[in-house]
């Protein structure tokens, strides 16, 4: 019964401080909601293939750029060495995406090749068949479960046939869950990795000679380690393996299954992946705004002091004990934290959907719903309360009767503990800004770099289309466009990559990208020619870096490829492959008849509104095509995405920055509030010695906005050296200008002199009368 007086004594406490309880709560709500949705992807993001039931046995090998060989390798590894029990190839990206037909149904769809033994060497949840036999024949397919919805609706897929392409048909074996939580990207079919030749001239069962084709996974025996053999390994494939014998690839990794999700040895993106350094500023972050949020509670807390003492030395006069009310003001502190939880954990399920599309993931709150979650949750809310209740508990217990008679206790504490964290808020909320405009500045630099290459108002529309003659249709229509400047045709674009051609030249290895293009994509691309030997058609067309690489003058007339001599028809101005912070490549471009070129994409040019272009092309390629999917993106577009992982990160700060404004913008309202009714004796007996309203008002908020430049100082030397180490990671990247911290600390200012002004103006203009006779 006294537990429950407490509660309803705590609670009208509450009532008549709305100020004081608003602010506090808001406070907690979103930095647990924070909280929450961060623990939920931390969570995630750390147990992705931990599910599969062997995963501390499956290994993948590595060379010196990612977890990719040819897809040979693996079974000539198995053959030599008797620690492997089991090999895996996947091939994720080399063979791209496939129409599939169902009677008169087509759907574009994603697949994933495998070895026959996938669905036991991983644990991927089988719907229907069975794990040892739903790839036993060559023509098997296992669709996804979404995938399998699209194509057959209610009907039970399983023992029907589909077709691939024109002719290729297959028989659906099994339905899959749908691949997440892996390295393994998401697939709609999956089938032999067998097959792979016929959709991909280049990668076979016999010959290495794509060397970038597969993921090769390899299960170890039980107990057995095969890493002490990879210097054995190095010397097998300096004999065999032509990447190795060229000196193109120089070491061997055998990467447990466990790290490769963050691994850096992802270069040609065969694989999902992570980046820890990402979550570690997400929690970082996270966890600050949730400090902020407790020095909140406790800063307002002990400015609350003076009333909540009153109380509590009245209590020890009736006989409670020093523990019992320190006992007390814990169960407060817990009993606000667990209200706060319980609206920020609705707050974080209406936060689902903008997260998720900021992260691009699916962050999954169902997974709250466990025994472990709720303890989680149960020891989060004991440890908040506690850290934002022990100080006030401390100090406001310990009062003696005496100190509130005598009016020292508020002199003694109050302004003390406030000022520290109203500095320390502050220090956090310049150190935000400054980062979070370091790094808008930066991706704008990022994004706005010179490629070498036109990017505005271009479509890139990846040619899905099965013969020339539907292609060919669709290119007629968007060119009869009133919108459309042009249409051209590419094999290859310098972001997202082409072929590459490569050769042992003159002693040494060279690769080049081999870029193919039709006459109108070349110039609608302005790729700068600075020599034109005016040459026939089909002759091929050299960068700067790649004659640099051949060691051969600008005017050299031909060069020697497969010990043949080819002629050049120009140089071309070396371009950015890739984004601006990739290395300069070697290229090589040929324009090529429209008649004789097999594109991957349709270049469109446009103008006007952008959008409506995208819809008129979008619903003329559909025509076209017979309904399938559109896939087509803007250049810029593309180099935007290009730096998804800066423009993320720069937008989770960017969020954090404001919401530690606000907290500490409310924080210091609620501040202001109780420090100038706690000094409204002192500002009456000034104005009656004669202090005017303006010298008045310069007082009270200079009092507050001192703090502001205290952390100005402090936080500018942090910040400068972290946004250093930051902007080191990036050979392209700007200069930290001063002007960006004064900025920062000038805005903290501004927000800061905003919140006090109101509230010192009306104390500065109160009459001093009213304030010495309340006294």
């Amino acid at each position: 019964m006294n537990n429950l007086l407490n509660i309803k004594s705590f609670l009208k406490f509450l009532s008549r401080n709305k100020a004081y309880t608003a602010i506090d709560v808001f406070g907690l709500s979103v930095s647990l909601m924070f909280v929450i949705l961060i623990a939920v992807y931390t969570v995630q993001e750390l147990s992705v293939d931990k599910f599969h039931a062997d995963k501390d046995r499956i290994y993948v090998l590595c060379n010196d750029r990612g977890p990719t060989s040819a897809l040979p390798i693996a079974y000539r590894l198995q053959e030599r060495y008797p620690e492997i029990e089991q090999v895996c190839p996947v091939i994720t990206n080399n063979v791209g995406n496939q129409i599939v037909k169902r009677n008169e149904k087509k759907l574009t769809a994603k697949p994933i090749l495998v070895d026959s033994c996938f669905f036991n060497f991983f644990s991927f949840k089988l719907l229907e068949g069975d794990k040892n036999r739903v790839l036993e024949d060559r023509n098997n397919i296992v669709l996804s479960k979404t995938f399998a919805n699209k194509l057959f609706g209610t009907d039970n897929p399983v023992g029907q046939s589909i077709t691939i392409g024109d002719s290729t048909s297959y028989l659906v074996s099994g339905i899959v869950e749908d691949i997440k939580n892996s390295t393994l990207p998401y697939a709609d079919i999956i089938f032999r990795v067998e097959r792979a030749h016929e959709y991909n001239w280049s990668i076979s069962m016999d010959n290495p000679g794509n060397a970038g084709s597969t993921v090769p996974f390899l299960k170890m025996k039980p107990g057995a380690d095969l890493r002490p053999k990879v210097p054995d390994i190095l010397s097998y494939f300096k004999e065999m393996f032509w990447i190795y014998k060229q000196g193109m690839s120089k070491t061997v990794t055998l990467l447990p299954l466990n790290e490769l999700y963050f691994s850096d040895l992802n270069e040609f993106g065969a694989v999902n992946s992570g980046n820890k350094r990402f979550v570690i500023v997400l929690l970082s972050v996270g966890i600050l705004i949730l400090i902020f949020a407790i020095f909140n509670y406790i800063n307002l807390t002990v400015a609350q002091a003076g009333q909540r003492a009153k109380e509590m030395a009245t209590r020890r006069l009736l006989g409670s004990s020093r523990g019992e009310l320190f006992m007390r003001l814990m169960v407060e502190s817990t009993l606000l934290t667990v209200i706060s939880f319980g609206v920020g954990w609705l707050l974080a399920h209406a936060a689902v959907p903008f997260v998720n599309n900021l992260l691009q993931t699916q962050v999954d709150l169902g997974a709250t719903f466990t025994l472990v979650w709720v303890i989680a949750a149960i020891a989060l809310i004991l440890l908040i309360g506690v850290l934002s209740g022990l100080l006030p508990a401390v100090l406001i217990s310990s009062v003696k009767p005496i100190d509130i008679v005598r009016g020292t206790f508020r002199r003694q504490t109050k302004m003390v503990f406030s000022k520290v964290f109203i500095t320390f808020q502050n220090t956090i909320t310049i150190a935000m800004i400054a980062a979070a405009i370091v790094m808008i500045l930066q991706s704008y630099h990022l994004i706005g770099a010179p490629l070498g290459y036109h990017t505005k108002n271009i479509l890139e529309v990846s040619n899905g289309f099965s013969n020339n003659s539907d292609r060919n249709a669709a290119i007629d229509e968007f060119g009869r466009q009133s919108f459309v400047k042009r249409v051209g045709l590419v094999a290859g674009m310098p972001l997202s990559g082409s072929n590459n051609m490569s050769s042992d030249y003159e002693g040494k290895f060279l690769g080049f990208q081999q870029f193919l293009m039709d006459s109108v994509a070349f110039n609608m691309l302005g790729y700068e020619i600075i020599r034109e030997n005016h040459l026939a058609e089909k002759s091929w067309y050299l960068t700067e870096k790649a004659m640099r690489d051949m060691e051969l003058p600008l005017d050299a007339p031909s060069f020697s490829w497969n010990k043949n001599a080819t002629p050049i028809a120009g140089i071309v101005r070396d371009f950015q492959q890739g984004n601006i912070t990739d290395e300069t490549r070697p290229a090589m471009l040929r324009i090529d008849n429209r008649s004789d070129l097999y594109p991957w994409s349709i270049l469109v040019e446009v103008e006007g509104n952008p959008y409506t272009a995208y819809q008129k092309i979008r619903e003329i390629y559909s025509k076209a095509s017979g309904g399938l999917d559109f896939e087509a993106k803007f250049l810029e577009e593309q180099v935007q995405k290009s730096f998804e992982s800066e423009i993320r990160t720069t937008k989770i700060v960017s969020i954090f920055a404001g919401i530690a404004i606000l907290i500490s913008m409310l924080g210091l309202l609620a501040m202001s509030t109780y420090f100038i009714q706690q000094r409204s004796q002192e500002v009456a007996i000034r104005k009656v010695f004669g202090s005017d309203n303006r010298s008045v008002l310069f007082r009270l908020i200079s009092s507050f906005l001192v703090y502001v430049g205290f952390a100005f100082i402090i936080a500018t030397p942090i910040i400068w050296y972290f946004m250093n180490q930051w902007l080191s990671d990036y050979s392209y990247r700007i200069s930290l200008n001063p002007l960006i911290f004064i900025a920062a600390g000038v805005f903290c200012l501004l927000i800061s002199f905003i919140t006090v002004f109101f509230q010192s103006y009306k104390a500065a203009n109160a009459n001093p009368v009213n304030s010495i006779a309340n006294k």
